[in-house]
């Protein structure tokens, strides 16, 4: 364990940056987060409300909203990841239907990071009727990238922890497959007390499960492979999305300490917006990049850091006024699906007990 924490510390080191000076880079910056509730009915049915809010600078303010009933979820995973998918999908949705009123030169900040999308999307979710879904995000996210690098808007993905051995990882090449110790962990072993940033790593390959990599070329295959209990009608949709997918930018990742003692924050950002034409399909564990690419991304939240909690100035904002507060669901909310539906919504016994 010595032995390794010490190989990374020096390794760490080489590609260890300290943060830009000062400079004002984006004219205007935009932030997007999202939140959601489910609520089990009396009948058997689960009821999802997912929001999403655009905040920009100048008081810009664009709200979403979705609501989704589906039978019954019995089990946890489920249930999960299909709430972690409508918001995946409503974050990328809410930027391309205003896409429009964002600047040339802008950033747009998304909470969370970017690559794990991949990942999630690359099969198919566990709920009947819903096995697509990830195919809709994949679809949203290349339509969003193709936006941004024609109207030179840059996306970002913010983390405020995360908790990922990419990093360290690299910092092994030959010696291990996966390092044992996390990202932040040797961050915060190394460099508490320090500023400054890990120079870029690409993703690429490095998450994508091997089935994925074996099919590149396959789209029916990987369709059938991956996503088997996609409805017939929507395989035509699902082999297009699928072939796109090694030509999907890499992803540019790294980390920055923007202030002393603060919390190590993860940064990602698709390859195609900082000028590298590096698709997931080119990049093989483990590449870096040179610092310059990012170095007015770092600027940027280095700038907008605002202390432990307020870790972007725009990111905590718009988390703070996205949240759906219980009062809001079991009120107004209900009121206008019951509405909708045109029938009144009662709540099961156990959701009544933890409500009311």
């Amino acid at each position: 364990m010595k032995e390794e924490i010490d190989l990374l510390g020096a390794e760490l080191e080489r590609r260890w940056y300290p943060l830009p000076g000062p400079k004002a880079v984006y004219e205007k910056e935009f932030s997007v987060d999202s939140s959601s509730a489910y609520r089990s009915l009396s009948n058997g049915l689960d009821f999802l409300i997912v929001r999403a809010l655009m905040l920009g600078t100048g008081g810009y303010r664009r709200p979403m909203l979705r609501f989704e009933a589906v039978k019954g979820i019995s089990e946890y995973s489920v249930a999960s990841d299909f709430e972690r998918a409508l918001r995946e999908l409503i974050e990328v949705r809410i930027v391309l239907e205003n896409i429009g009123d964002v600047p040339e030169g802008s950033m747009v900040l998304i909470d969370g990071n970017l690559y794990g999308r991949y990942t999630h999307a690359l099969r198919e979710l566990g709920l009947e009727g819903w096995h697509h879904l990830p195919l809709e995000l994949l679809d949203a996210m290349w339509m969003l990238y193709e936006e941004c690098v024609e109207r030179g808007i840059t996306l970002v993905g913010v983390s405020k922890f995360s908790k990922t051995r990419a990093l360290t990882s690299a910092l092994l090449p030959g010696k291990a497959q996966r390092a044992r110790f996390l990202d932040v962990e040797l961050l915060y072993r190394r460099k508490t007390g320090e500023t400054g940033y890990t120079e870029p790593l690409l993703l690429g390959e490095y998450g994508v499960d091997p089935r994925v990599k074996s099919l590149y070329g396959s789209p029916g295959k990987m369709r059938a492979s991956l996503f088997g209990r996609v409805p017939e009608r929507l395989h035509g949709f699902a082999e297009e999305v699928l072939e796109r997918v090694p030509s999907f930018p890499a992803i540019a990742m790294f980390h920055v300490i923007p202030r002393e003692n603060a919390q190590p924050m993860r940064v990602d950002i698709p390859a195609s917006l900082i000028g590298l034409d590096r698709k997931i399909s080119d990049v093989t564990p483990f590449q870096f990049i040179e610092a310059r690419h990012v170095d007015g991304v770092v600027r940027q939240i280095a700038e907008a850091f605002g202390g432990r909690d307020v870790y972007n100035a725009l990111l905590y904002v718009v988390d703070k006024e996205v949240r759906l507060s219980a009062r809001a669901v079991d009120t107004v909310y209900k009121s206008v699906l019951g509405r909708e539906l045109g029938v009144p919504i009662e709540y099961d016994r156990s959701t009544r007990r933890f409500t009311y």
